[in-house]
């Protein structure tokens, strides 16, 4: 533990006074990792390690260029983060604290030297690995949306909170012109996408943009469900519109999908928009871990307070608390230590296993949810594949949402704030 404190303050990070803060070097990797598997994606070039004196070692030859370089960078960061996890599992607190908050210079270069090994696998291996990727994947995307609803409910209540009108006017100014947007951008859709004889799934899914908003809006705006409000239901809408222009770009039904021949840079914007939304949710989520949870399904009475103590940040100061009362009170202390400690233990397995699926789940966003060969670039984008899991991912987001607002009425005895 000491010699693992000493090379961690010499290589540069020793987190162990802020137990939120060893978060961000554990952000940081994942999302330069990322930068470089996107890089390499479209790096077509020949890939090599130079050695010495203009000799290089070739670790793969074409055949592990493209989405083939994103499979290798996303697993070794999988197999980063789950050995994370599982070591943080099986070994004592202090072992455990030592692995989550320390070492990071050497894990840096544990991890390069993954990244390494990886690139020397067969292609074969690395293809199961994405088949792998595309099912649990979607364990992130309950994440992801489970953030953007908190999100949008937090930042109603702020501006609520603010008791201010001008806020007020912005609230429902920002509604406003979400949903003005998102009535504009269905309509565009519809004509891009839906104007033709055989475009029945595209209609269906466009219709079900408009028609399920409309009604959990009017809902939300009732007495009926106090919590409610325009502001939440707005962002949500306008986050499933987006779902279903991607969505609809992913048709392969050239007579529906004017745009499958568009250019090499439009999907690269596309791209950037998801990766750029990935990257906010991955943080947003990973940085306030364990608070989602107890949101979406609730906590009862006593268990709220005692939650809100274990997994958010009063833990923190209830054991700078108890390391001050006198000795009197040591055998109570160490009770409370060790309850405090099973809850950060657990705080840091769920955020490593979260890891562990964001990096899966990053490996399909940046080859476009797909594992087959394309000859060109409009084929790699207009998928079946990708179309349904994104249509999927828009009623997940969906359905969540429906359940924030019937959840507290369903359940009263439960306390969802």
């Amino acid at each position: 533990s000491m010699c693992c404190s000493c090379v961690s303050k010499m290589c540069g990070w020793s987190n162990a006074k802020s137990e939120r803060f060893h978060k961000i070097p554990y952000t940081i990797l994942i999302f330069f990792s990322l930068l470089v598997a996107l890089l390499l994606k479209n790096y077509q070039g020949d890939f090599g390690i130079p050695i010495y004196g203009g000799i290089s070692m070739h670790a793969c030859d074409d055949s592990c260029k493209g989405d083939q370089a994103v499979y290798r960078i996303t697993l070794a960061l999988t197999l980063f983060f789950a050995a994370h996890a599982f070591l943080v599992t099986i070994v004592p607190y202090a072992f455990a604290k030592e692995i989550h908050t320390a070492c990071f210079g050497v894990k840096v270069l544990l991890f390069i030297g993954m990244v390494i090994g990886v690139f020397y696998m067969e292609n074969e291996s690395l293809n199961q690995f994405a088949d792998a990727c595309r099912v649990i994947s979607l364990i992130f995307l309950v994440f992801q949306s489970v953030v953007l609803i908190d999100y949008a409910y937090t930042l109603h209540f702020w501006m609520i909170d603010k008791e201010d009108t001008s806020w007020d006017i912005a609230n429902l100014s920002m509604s406003g012109l979400m949903i003005a947007a998102v009535i504009t951008a269905v309509g565009l859709m519809f004509h891009w996408f839906a104007d033709g004889s055989s475009c029945g799934v595209e209609k269906f899914v466009l219709s079900m943009t408009i028609i399920v908003p409309f009604f959990y809006t009017v809902a939300a705006c009732t007495d009926y469900i106090p919590h409610g409000a325009l502001f939440p239901s707005a962002c949500v809408t306008g986050y499933a519109t987006y779902i279903a222009y991607t969505a609809m770009l992913s048709s392969t039904n050239r007579e529906c999908n004017t745009l499958i021949d568009r250019s090499g840079g439009a999907t690269q914007w596309e791209l950037a928009i998801g990766i750029i939304i990935a990257v906010v949710s991955i943080t947003f989520t990973t940085w306030n871990i364990g608070s989602q949870s107890s949101k979406l399904f609730g906590a009862r009475g006593e268990d709220e307070k005692n939650d809100q103590i274990k997994m958010g940040d009063d833990y923190h100061d209830a054991g700078d608390a108890n390391e001050k009362k006198d000795d009197e009170d040591e055998e109570e202390e160490e009770i409370v230590s060790e309850e405090e400690q099973a809850a950060k233990k657990c705080d840091w397995v769920v955020f490593h296993f979260l890891m562990t699926v964001a990096s899966m789940y990053a490996c399909m966003l940046l080859t476009s949810w797909s594992t087959n060969e394309y000859s060109s670039t409009e084929e790699q984008f207009s998928d079946p594949e990708s179309f349904w899991v994104k249509v999927a991912s828009q009623w997940l987001v969906m359905i969540l949402y429906i359940w924030t607002l019937v959840a507290p009425i369903l359940f009263p005895d439960r306390d969802f704030t």
